[in-house]
């Protein structure tokens, strides 16, 4: 009897496996093929692909059947990918050539990750003109996109536990790809509304792979590799977001600004057999007791979401308005394309400096030299007033600016990662990276009504900047007092 049951149960779990696995591919081949055809057929209908080209534009609902197939086939590899069977063991993490192939992957992806929202502040100016918005209603754009990343980085920080690092990493990208078609939507609110999902898919992405290189990198190494490759992917996807609009934008709009994510998201997808399909460090592996307790100490919960709060308040406030700030102090549009531009070539060989710096200092003094640096440039430039009366002088202010506090940024959630309980490490990094976008939320608004003055926004985010460093500060002196009050 015992031997029957225990036949009929293999022979169900063979059934759910195989189920779950063509309702995975299926669901795959469909999105990534409807996809494409929605982005050809987006850059046929606006002249993309002829000999006359011009910018793009909208299309009706009704005209776009491969964006509604593209969903349904989204769905089905969602439902391929949660479906109960056979619990496989994890695998060991990758080592030698097939670590740096991870590595390799985990910064592609970062980098789409951070064009995708820097991407937001080069795409409000021309929806602004073609809807007629004024500042207010257009950060409600900022607000949808942000509000999805928040919502992503929780749930991808459980799907990463619950259902490995590969199949999150893959549901993560391919909903990126689905929703790179929003470029087509003809109006606002469905604007908001993709720009919100495809918040949701790229949201998880950051502490995902943040994770992933927590997993595969050594006690040793893991926290100065992550933050350079932070870094690193940090700067080239601000100047591939920099790029596209400074190459791309004048002849297509703003629209292909979105339209882009369709192929980059699809080579995402194509690198998926590259990620190790881990589900959860084992609790024997990677801190001592006296590593962890001052993990615990340092980075309590109320001070880890107080400062990832504030950084995201001031990078993502800055990086929402800064293309519409460096307009309104009299810069062309080219001009300050080209400055930002620069700004994320010059962060490149910024990442081995800082990888350096954490070696040396150490990730909280890291964390507080960059908010300190930012804080001291802005008060100066706030208080001389010289960029109200010199426009290229407003716009490089705004890119040193922008430059440092994206450098804080990348730091400072491989700083979370790499101080975390390694066997909570998928949950705690998606939570602090939760905190860090509902304090972008704020930042848009905040700056939303300030837009008209450059030296009110330089005095805000100096004293946002300010407590950054303060805060950081404050978890440096727990960090070196612990190891006296829980013993060695």
């Amino acid at each position: 009897m015992n031997t029957h049951h225990l036949s009929v149960g293999s022979s169900m779990t063979v059934r759910q496996n195989a189920f779950a696995q063509v309702s995975l591919g299926v669901g795959v081949v469909v999105a990534a093929v409807s996809t494409v055809v929605g982005f050809v057929h987006s850059l046929r209908m606006g002249g993309g692909l002829g000999p006359a080209r011009h910018v793009l534009h909208g299309m009706p609902l009704a005209s776009m059947p491969e964006m509604f197939i593209a969903a349904a086939g989204l769905v089905l590899a969602l439902i391929g990918a949660v479906w109960p069977r056979a619990i496989r063991a994890s695998v060991r993490p990758p080592t030698g050539k097939a670590r740096t192939a991870v590595a390799a992957v985990v910064t592609a992806a970062l980098t789409i990750d951070v064009s995708k929202t820097s991407t937001l502040g080069f795409v409000i100016p021309g929806m602004r003109q073609e809807y007629g918005l004024d500042p207010r209603t257009a950060s409600l754009l900022a607000v949808c996109g942000l509000s999805g990343t928040a919502a992503g980085a929780l749930l991808f920080g459980v799907l990463a536990d619950r259902l490995g690092r590969r199949r999150a990493y893959l549901l993560a990208t391919l909903g990126f790809t689905v929703t790179g078609m929003c470029g087509s939507m003809p109006t606002f609110g469905g604007n908001l509304l993709m720009c919100g999902l495809m918040g949701l898919a790229v949201g998880g992405l950051a502490p995902l792979l943040i994770t992933l290189l927590g997993d595969i990198l050594g006690q040793g190494v893991r926290g100065p590799v992550t933050t350079a490759l932070s870094v690193l992917a940090t700067a080239i996807g601000y100047l591939v977001a920099a790029g596209t609009a400074l190459w791309l934008e004048p002849t297509f709009g703003w629209r292909i600004l979105w339209l882009v994510g369709v192929p980059t998201g699809l080579v995402l997808v194509l690198l998926v057999p590259l990620v190790p399909d881990i589900r959860q460090v084992d609790s024997r592996v990677a801190v001592t007791r006296i590593e962890l307790a001052r993990a615990q100490h340092a980075l309590s919960m109320r001070v880890q979401c107080g400062y990832a709060i504030l950084v995201g308040i001031v990078t993502f406030g800055l990086t929402t308005w800064l293309p519409t700030l460096a307009r309104a102090g009299g810069v062309s549009v080219t001009t300050a394309n080209e400055l930002l531009t620069a700004t994320a070539l010059a962060m490149v060989p910024c990442a081995a400096v800082l990888a350096l710096g954490y070696l040396r200092f150490g990730p909280v003094a890291l964390a507080a030299a960059l908010a300190f640096f930012t804080a001291v440039l802005l008060y100066a430039l706030a208080a001389s007033g010289a960029t109200a009366r010199v426009s290229w002088l407003c716009a490089a202010a705004l890119v040193a600016a922008l430059f440092a506090l994206n450098t804080m940024a990348a730091v400072f959630l491989p700083i979370a990662a790499d101080l975390a309980d390694p066997t909570r490490r998928g949950w705690i990094t998606g939570r602090v990276s939760f905190f860090n976008r509902l304090g972008g939320l704020a930042g848009p608004l905040l700056l939303a009504s300030l837009i008209s003055s450059q030296t009110r926004v330089f005095a805000t985010v100096a004293g946002l900047a300010t407590a950054c460093g303060l805060i950081s500060m404050f978890i440096a002196h727990r960090y070196r007092t612990t190891p006296a009050r829980v013993g060695v």
